[in-house]
């Protein structure tokens, strides 16, 4: 299956997108200069999380057609892992490195191949030196098993959401998090604690036909999340609550 366009999931999101996009590019001129690359605007993600970064690898793959290859490049642990390039069983062609941020797509939809990178060792900026260039040649039609060496499936790192973890908090100050062990009929009133902060709110289907200011736990759009938000509001945003967070739902007594 050949790929037709190309996302970058980072918190890189200065002009080092530029520089990541420009190498993609580059490598796939050089490669085969009839490849029509095509590059979508950048996913941001939070700065240093995993876990944002693997929601929104596997947000990308929810939205897009399989032959799509999902770059992510952001690794806020202390050692530096593999770099990988791998094949989920459905299509979709992932590249980055061995952080966890693969593990939600991997762990739905399976791998059918994966390599690991060639490494030239360590450099400043793996996504311009060795990440875009590795996708760019794959892009441009080189295989993978010239790109890097047999990597087991079983080696990627998984970094899976939790009960009551958010995973994303969108512009709005809507936090995203799984809420699957409890059940609630729209209209019931409920207490929400995070970011040591409480606040009464109401289980309901459209947030929007409330009035301002209240605050809302619903049925998301992302899979089977649900979000927690405060109507025409700033939400969680001014209190410093992010993915990685711990949110508490209850029933109000």
């Amino acid at each position: 299956m050949s790929i037709k366009r190309i996302v970058v999931v980072s918190d890189c999101t200065d002009v080092a997108f530029v520089e990541m996009r420009s190498s993609i590019f580059r490598a796939a001129e050089a490669y085969n200069p009839d490849a029509d690359i095509r590059i979508e605007p950048l996913v941001p993600v939070q700065p240093f999380s995993v876990l944002n970064a693997g929601f929104m690898v596997r947000l990308v793959a929810e939205i897009s057609t399989p032959d799509t290859m999902i770059m992510f490049i952001m690794n806020s642990i202390q050692e530096r892992t593999e770099r990988i390039i791998g094949r989920t069983e459905n299509g979709f062609v992932f590249e980055g490195t061995n952080t966890g941020a693969a593990g939600w797509l991997v762990d739905e939809f399976g791998v059918a191949e994966c390599y690991e990178v060639h490494d030239p060792g360590f450099v400043p900026f793996g996504g311009k030196f060795v990440h875009g260039p590795a996708v760019g040649q794959f892009a441009a039609g080189k295989p993978m098993s010239e790109i890097g060496k047999p990597f087991p499936a079983d080696k990627i790192r998984r970094t899976l959401p939790t009960e009551g973890t958010i995973v994303h908090v969108d512009n709005f100050g809507n936090a995203k998090f799984p809420m699957r062990k409890q059940s609630f009929e729209y209209g019931d009133k409920l207490v929400v604690e995070v970011g040591g902060e409480t606040f009464d709110a109401v289980y309901w289907k459209r947030m929007m036909e409330l009035e301002d200011g209240t605050w809302v736990v619903y049925p998301g759009s992302s899979f089977d999340l649900h979000e927690f938000g405060e109507v025409r509001g700033k939400g969680v945003l001014p209190y410093g609550v992010g993915a990685g967070h711990e949110i508490t739902v209850k029933p109000a007594t």
